[in-house]
């Protein structure tokens, strides 16, 4: 299975190449028939499955390494370009540098008969309800493993995200003078969500901000009127910790929408997952990293990803690994440096190799 594929191929041919195709999440298609006929070139079986994921898969074994990474991405256009050793372009880090890596560190990888490799390039992981990986998990029997495409820093791997579930809250009131003593109907929904922060302060009580707590993000805030009724609502989304699910957060956050007479929906994402830190997948990595003389470096998020979706159901050794720093993730100057993309590709092949020989011992 191992093949030896040079940086300029890395580079020039799948990521750049890869990165200058737009595919927003629900417009995926081109870039997902483009991953397939390269994947296909490269000699991979190479297909489109029933969610439009691209799916390459190397060997035949009976004990499979899924490396899932996603192919769409947010909105904006950052202009493609290689600057100093960087490549910047919407989706380098988010998460189109990480797939490259698999498809690379796949074709390195020296693997043994009875194990094979699939690389998947799932749609829809930056929309609400990740539909490729809930199809995967739907309709996909549980892999050996699972390598999960997100921005890790070459050196790091993540063994788990914060789930999240948004909200949408509405405020409804005949219209009134401004010069009454009734609340207006903004006035209500601030009252609202001043309520629902003071309960997340009392839950989250001395817990530091970050994966351990429930965070609570206003993100949208508008109110009007047509002269008749005047009406305010606001867009939220909670961040949950393993500790917290979001059937909890749903029935705190209604009872006092009830107290103030507003009118909820949710939009529900996942719930949080945490990846077991003994796993062989695990030591596979730390393994390749002190090889490549790294320390390694285990990390947490308080994002989402496609693990939030598998990982429960499918319950088998799992964590996230890919190059480049997640700050730049949806930023107007999204960027990863080619030379750390490379050196992942190494470690990822390594990795890849060393669990494949464990399993194979077992």
């Amino acid at each position: 299975m191992a093949s030896a594929m040079s940086s300029k191929l890395l580079i020039d041919t799948l990521l750049m190449d890869l990165v200058a195709i737009p595919s927003l999440s629900g417009k995926e298609s081109r870039a997902v028939n483009w991953l397939v006929d390269r994947m296909d070139e490269y000699g991979f079986q190479a297909t489109i499955d029933g969610a439009g994921n691209a799916v390459g898969t190397l060997g035949e074994g009976g004990h499979e390494i899924m490396l899932l990474g996603h192919i769409d991405t947010v909105p904006g256009h950052v202009p493609v370009r290689v600057d100093g050793g960087v490549l910047y372009g919407r989706g380098a880090v988010d998460a189109k540098g990480s797939l490259a890596t698999f498809v690379a560190g796949a074709l390195r990888a020296e693997i043994t008969d009875d194990v094979k490799v699939t690389v998947i390039g799932a749609v829809g992981e930056e929309s609400y309800g990740s539909p490729g990986a809930n199809w995967l998990r739907d309709h996909y029997p549980a892999p050996g493993a699972v390598i999960i495409g997100e921005p890790s820093g070459w050196d790091g791997i993540v063994l788990g995200y914060k789930g999240s579930i948004s909200l949408t809250a509405r405020y409804t009131r005949e219209q009134s003078h401004s010069a009454g003593q009734e609340a207006t109907a903004a006035e209500t929904i601030c009252g609202f969500w001043a309520v629902v922060l003071h309960w997340l302060r009392e839950v989250n009580g001395d817990t530091e901000p970050g994966f351990p707590s429930l965070d609570g993000i206003l993100q949208k805030l508008d109110s009007g009127g047509d002269g008749l009724t005047e009406w305010a609502s606001v867009g939220a989304t909670f961040r949950l910790p393993p500790t917290v699910q979001s059937s909890l957060v749903q029935k705190r956050v209604e009872n006092i929408a009830c107290e103030f007479g507003v009118d909820v929906e949710w939009a529900f994402n996942a719930e949080a997952y945490r990846c077991d830190r003994r796993s062989p997948l695990v030591a596979a990595f730390n393994g390749a990293l002190r090889s490549a003389g790294a320390q390694p470096r285990t990390k947490v998020k308080t994002g989402t990803s496609d693990m939030n979706i598998v990982g429960p159901t499918w319950g088998c050794p799992m964590l996230a690994y890919g190059p480049g720093d997640s700050s730049y993730d949806h930023t107007p100057d999204e960027q990863i440096e080619l030379a750390e993309v490379e050196r992942a590709v190494d470690v990822l092949a390594e990795a890849l190799g060393r669990y494949a020989v464990g399993v194979s011992s077992s």
